[in-house]
């Protein structure tokens, strides 16, 4: 599956059109009738094409495309937003969420609404200018939602009844995003100006520091984060970057969230939980080396010999076992790992299932979870004080939950690594080592070049430039 597939017709012929505004139509004429306070979720027919061009409609744009399903959820425009701020933000966003999606009634066949967003590794950790914005957690209701699953696609209008008689300017926004779906996406990445990266010397103080720490005993592994910047000579096409990385990273889940400005953008092949009625999954992915060239066969079997990867992969399995297996009547949590490849790297992997004893919403679990050992470290409380106190910058939403969660508490959150920030035509690149009592400064740096190649490669930079 890619995340792009090629718009198959032009939604500007004259077949198309008629039938989406013909079905608004109807839709605004039942919308208008609702109570006030509800939100009518209309649903008009649309074309195959590639979700990420709704992200070129501008400013609070979100794109959710699945790693394992032929699916993509895109919008534009805000119908409603949660928020949520300290340690309870989990949960306000839970209960805000609750009480907007109650508010929606679908007409025809729109499907159930969901709220897309995400939250910051940490509280606090958005608070600088770089992150502004996104806060602790937002997630949004669109206002124009563009789905597809397999070969049928919708857009999907919510908006309240009184906004129901202003159809001119309803139409107008249609045309404009079936428009904007017409346009084939296909990004023309810029070239490298300058770059702008953490000092070997300050990377390799920063290992040494974590070392002592853990061999003073007070922590036993810590995730140390750097952040690479680049600037390229024109505006980066966040519709296009998100298209490369579906075409370079099929096996990850893609995700953007476009928010004053700025977009938060990522491949990202780990899962934190995916909920479905009672039925829950998770993984731990954790351990790793990189590829080189077509010797996976051996690169697999080192790995799964490697003491320090097996040892950093169990504290994950651990963790997650822990949060999950009092909340849950059978969990299978398998007692050896596989390998996972992706395109730069191998990782030791461990796919978690099991079944909810009652109906803990996805975020519930989520903060149960947030942040395992594979981006904090272990024990977590020291770790995280760690990382607050030595890290350069704070790491925003890097690493943290992203996805979507619907009115009966189901959902789908993923962490969100191999991801960045992009404002005009600079962009913020992030990556991440698990650094333990055996890690070599050296090795882990390189590591984390292996991982950094993710999103520079979708954005059209030579990989081997440093």
């Amino acid at each position: 599956m890619t995340a792009a597939p090629v718009a198959a017709r032009a939604v500007t012929e004259a077949r198309d059109v008629p039938a989406a505004a013909g079905a608004l139509e109807r839709g605004l004429d039942d919308a208008a009738r609702l109570a006030p306070g509800a939100l009518a979720a209309i649903a008009v027919p649309a074309p195959i094409a590639s979700a990420a061009a709704m992200l070129r409609l501008g400013d609070d744009a979100i794109l959710w495309e699945p790693r394992d399903r032929d699916q993509a959820w895109a919008g534009y425009g805000v119908a409603g937003e949660v928020v949520g701020h300290g340690a309870t933000r989990f949960a306000d966003v839970a209960a805000q969420g609750a009480t907007l999606l109650a508010r929606v009634v679908t007409i025809g066949d729109a499907p159930a609404p969901r709220c897309f967003g995400g939250a910051s590794f940490a509280p606090g950790a958005s608070d600088g200018a770089r992150w502004a914005g996104f806060g602790d957690a937002a997630f949004v209701l669109p206002r124009w939602t563009y789905v597809r699953d397999g070969e049928r696609a919708r857009l999907v209008l919510t908006i309240g009844p009184a906004e129901a008689g202003d159809r001119a300017r309803l139409h107008a926004e249609l045309r404009r995003i079936l428009d904007a779906l017409a346009v084939p996406v296909a990004g023309a990445p810029g070239r490298l100006v300058a770059q702008h990266d953490l000092p070997a010397a300050r990377w390799h103080e920063a290992i040494e520091g974590i070392r002592t720490a853990i061999a003073g005993g007070a922590v036993r592994k810590i995730v140390a984060a750097r952040a690479r910047v680049v600037e390229l000579t024109r505006p980066i096409d966040l519709a296009g970057v998100v298209a490369e990385l579906g075409r370079r990273q099929p096996g990850c889940s893609r995700f953007a969230m476009v928010r004053g400005g700025v977009a938060f953008v990522g491949a990202s092949p780990e899962r934190l939980i995916r909920r479905q009625g009672r039925a829950i999954d998770s993984e731990a992915l954790a351990g790793s080396i990189a590829r080189r060239g077509d010797d996976d066969a051996t690169l697999a079997a080192s790995l799964l010999a490697s003491g320090k990867d097996r040892g950093e992969h169990a504290w994950v399995v651990t963790a997650i076992d822990a949060a999950l297996g009092p909340r849950c009547r059978q969990l299978a949590v398998p007692a050896v790992p596989t390998v996972r490849t992706l395109r730069h790297v191998l990782h030791l992997h461990t796919p978690i299932s099991g079944t909810l004893v009652a109906d803990d919403h996805v975020l519930t679990l989520a903060a149960a979870l947030h942040p395992t050992p594979a981006v904090g470290g272990t024990p977590t409380p020291d770790a995280l004080a760690w990382i607050a106190a030595h890290e350069p910058e704070p790491r925003g939403w890097y690493a943290a939950p992203v996805g979507w969660f619907d009115a009966s508490g189901d959902g789908e959150l993923a962490v969100a690594i191999r991801s960045g920030l992009i404002a005009g035509s600079t962009a913020t690149l992030y990556a991440g080592a698990g650094i333990v009592a055996e890690s070599d400064p050296d090795a882990e740096l390189a590591e984390t070049e292996v991982k950094l190649r993710a999103l520079s490669g979708a954005l059209g930079l030579d990989e081997g430039v440093r």
